[in-house]
């Protein structure tokens, strides 16, 4: 009688942890529901309480965390080095990583860190992540692009701070120049290639982008960054 009792109490403990568990869920489930409709209703604060409740109530709501960081995303704004900004990228980023932990292989984090970066101005992170992207999907031809981007932004920010060091404008030609040509050429060099390689990729994923021939040949004249490179996470529905 009395194991029998013992059995009987064990599985209303289990039976009331399960329903704890399941309700949990669904509460999760209206959490996200709420951030989603506030987000698009442009009410990202908002958004960002809801998606936090969500993950609270079931870590394994990865949409949760991918949504969080999203709204923590579109509230960054490129350039200005402020705390509360810097904040809210690193709180982006952070989340993104929080889903990596569990699911690796999602590019939608991968694309939100390296964009992130991008804006951050941290062009080496930014890099870094954007090859993990093309690891896992390697005919992803906006990937290629943004690090084709990137080499182009790093190439031109050396030349200009050599020359700004020798009194000379961002413009002004040193072909001719024995001494800081030869510099630019062997800093450069390998940025260059790794842009004109991802670049060729590119145009053998996606042919129609003619006009990337002309970055891939000189990598002199700025790029168009693609819309896709900004801040635009995964779509909410």
């Amino acid at each position: 009688m009395k194991k029998s009792l013992q059995m009987l109490a064990l599985g209303s403990i289990g039976l009331a942890v399960l329903l704890t568990t399941s309700c949990d869920k669904l509460k999760a489930r209206s959490e996200l529901n709420k951030g989603v409709q506030a987000f698009k209703a442009n009410h990202p604060e908002q958004a960002v309480d809801h998606f936090q409740k969500a993950a609270q109530l079931d870590p394994s709501l990865l949409n949760a965390r991918i949504y969080l960081a999203t709204a923590y995303a579109t509230q960054y704004t490129p350039g200005a080095d402020t705390p509360d900004n810097n904040q809210l990228g690193q709180q982006a980023i952070d989340e993104y990583k929080a889903v990596l932990e569990k699911d690796p292989k999602n590019i939608n984090s991968l694309k939100g860190i390296a964009a992130l970066y991008f804006n951050m101005k941290k062009l080496d992170d930014a890099k870094q992540y954007h090859h993990k992207v093309t690891e896992l999907d390697p005919n992803d031809p906006e990937t290629y692009y943004s690090i084709g981007v990137i080499d182009w932004t790093q190439s031109y920010q050396n030349a200009s701070e050599m020359k700004s060091k020798e009194g000379l404008k961002v413009d002004d030609d040193i072909i001719k120049d024995k001494k800081l040509c030869p510099v630019l050429k062997s800093q450069n060099d390998s940025i260059v290639q790794d842009g004109i390689d991802n670049l060729v990729h590119l145009l053998d994923v996606d042919r129609v982008r003619v006009r990337l021939v002309f970055c891939c040949c000189s990598l002199t004249s700025p790029p168009s960054v693609s819309s896709r490179t900004e801040l635009n996470g995964p779509v909410m529905t």
